[in-house]
């Protein structure tokens, strides 16, 4: 049967070829590119037989870059979810600390603002009968501002009231919490610095860095990725610094100070990055306020830190000797002008997707130390495995191992023998009520609080709630 010149057949074969295109495209895709396709083979329909020449050919090869789409379209979501997850999970490490540190580490190009405000209640129990809750918080607001191509300033106001339960314990050598700030109910700047990079060896590998200001010694040395901040992390002092290092700075640890920085490795080389760090830090002198006679007895700090990636799972280890050079006196009281110092270890390494472990260790002089070592290890385990993966565990264990020379004399010095090592532990819970709100349980164990033997161990109970902006 012929129709306008055209064989009817041959045009009922291509309609029904064009039904079923029409539907399996329905079927397999929701792209716009397929409208495309469709609307293409309705106005063959029209076309006469001669301008069906290469058609199948063109429909096929359009139909195969469709597909191509489709799967790059999968592919590409698949990655971004993936990343969310990460960004979730790295949520719960997303406070001052952690911002001043990636201002540290890498070039910030945007104007950033944000804070923290924390509230705390601690009580402890032990046979004594002394039970007693008590409350603190603290807030911290940082500003990170982009100054020239290279360069970051960092300002951090906190504010802060409550003591906590620490004066009400027996003497003990790590504090409950580390995070009972002293500015009282004003808000005071703690930290301003400046921190830039310098095109040595060249402009496209920039690897010298100083950083300048007030600042805290913390939020640069001795850094952890799991055991680093108190009010998202561990809250005893123990697990959030190595204790065997004397810092310098205020009573918040913050002072004057200047750090050189300088990369070992080429920016090329993802899998490993070696950093080498010298900082200079005001003493605080014994009587004198912070800026006064500024490095005139510094704390002097130097550390390597080692960033590797093996299976896509990153390890930092870093490694510190430093020297306070305040004046100090010896626990037999025969010499006031020694000086304290020490070696110290923080290592974190990542071992799947859910696990991070750490350790630190640390030595400091026995002569003018109640302790002069200090071991830590535990780990943080991500809710993934209970379908909450912003979720967080940690746990904890560490030493305290008292001087030989404090044990000599503590009886004089504080009416009790201490005759043991210190131990404690500890054990979070990270809820996370909603994107910025979290709750933690917090359990510590101390045994010979003090290094005292003789003392029954302590149970310490706390409740943390954070707000994050």
């Amino acid at each position: 049967m012929k129709n306008n010149g055209l064989d009817m057949g041959i045009v009922h074969e291509f309609k029904t070829f064009a039904i079923k295109g029409r539907f399996a495209m329905k079927l397999t895709c929701e792209s716009s590119y397929l409208w495309l396709l469709t609307l293409t083979i309705l106005l063959s329909l029209s076309l006469p037989l001669d301008s069906f020449g290469g058609i199948e050919e063109d429909v096929k090869e359009l139909k195969e870059r469709v597909d191509s789409i489709e799967k790059r379209q999968v592919k590409t979501a698949e990655g971004l979810r993936e990343q969310l997850a990460y960004l979730e999970r790295d949520l719960s490490v997303g406070d001052y600390r952690t911002a001043r540190i990636k201002a540290v580490e890498e070039k910030i190009g945007a104007f950033t603002l944000g804070g923290d405000l924390s509230f705390f209640l601690q009580g402890f129990s032990n046979p004594d009968g002394k039970d007693r809750v008590d409350g603190s918080y603290s807030g911290d607001l940082f500003l990170m501002v982009p100054i020239g191509g290279n360069g970051n300033l960092y300002l951090r106001g906190q504010v802060g009231e409550g003591e906590g339960i620490a004066g009400d314990l027996p003497p003990t050598f790590s504090g409950p919490n580390a995070d009972t700030a002293s500015t009282g109910a004003r808000f005071d700047l703690v930290e301003a610095w400046y921190r830039t990079t310098f095109p040595v060896p060249d402009v496209k590998d920039q690897r010298l860095d100083l950083t300048i200001g007030k600042m805290g010694a913390t939020g640069i040395f001795d850094a952890n990725a799991v055991a680093n901040s108190e009010t998202t992390q561990f809250m005893a002092n123990i697990f959030v610094n190595n204790l065997s290092v004397e810092f310098a700075g205020d009573e918040n640890g913050c002072g004057p100070g200047v750090v050189l920085g300088y990369r070992l490795t080429s920016i090329d080389r993802k899998d490993l990055k070696v950093m080498g760090r010298v900082g200079l830090f005001e003493g605080s002198i014994n009587g004198e306020g912070i800026f006064k006679r500024v490095f005139d007895r510094p704390f002097v700090i130097g550390e390597v830190d080692i960033k590797r990636s093996s299976y896509g799972f990153d390890g930092n280890y870093r490694i510190y000797a430093w020297v306070n050079q305040n004046d100090h006196a010896n626990w037999e009281g025969t010499d006031n002008n020694l000086t304290n110092q020490g070696l110290g270890l923080s290592l974190d390494q990542r071992v799947s997707n859910d696990i991070t472990l750490f350790a630190r260790y640390g030595f400091q002089e026995a002569d003018v130390s109640k302790f002069d070592q200090v071991f830590t290890l535990g780990g943080q385990i991500i809710g993934t495995g209970w379908r909450r993966k912003n979720d967080v565990i940690g746990v904890a264990s560490g030493l305290l191992k008292t001087s030989s020379k404090y044990e000599d004399v503590s009886l004089s010095v504080d009416e009790y023998e201490a005759k043991g090592n210190e131990n404690y532990i500890e054990a979070y819970y990270k809820y996370w009520a909603n994107a910025n709100l979290s709750i933690s349980p917090d359990f510590q164990y101390v045994i010979n609080p003090g290094g005292d033997k003789e003392k029954d161990p302590l149970f310490i109970y706390s409740v943390r709630m954070q707000l994050t902006f």
